[in-house]
């Protein structure tokens, strides 16, 4: 016959599962906040470049922003994996510019 489980035992660990959710989802969105505003940057020079120089400095700008893309992926993922569902926050804290074209 199975042990009956102490239901207050697993509130320490229940609670550390808790933290680490919260600590891992404050590291991917830092790290989203990171790259969207070198994004920013890199757009701020792009709109300045002119010629050859807007072309060459592009693919960086092109490769920045799909980073970021890339990081907001997974922020989602996570985000839905600790069962949150409702994304349209991440709109307004982490707005993904759109891509500019060449």
């Amino acid at each position: 016959m199975a042990r009956p489980v102490n239901v207050n035992a697993l509130l320490p660990i229940e609670a550390e599962f808790q933290r680490e959710r919260a600590s891992g989802l404050r590291r991917s969105g830092d790290k989203l906040e990171d790259a969207l505003a070198q994004v920013a940057q890199a757009e701020k020079e792009l709109r300045a470049l002119h010629g050859v120089a807007r072309v060459e400095r592009y693919a960086a700008y092109r490769a920045l922003w799909k980073e970021a893309e890339r990081l907001r992926w997974n922020l989602t993922v996570q985000r839905e994996a600790c069962g949150l569902r409702n994304h349209r926050d991440l709109d307004v804290v982490y707005p993904m510019p759109p891509l500019l074209r060449e």
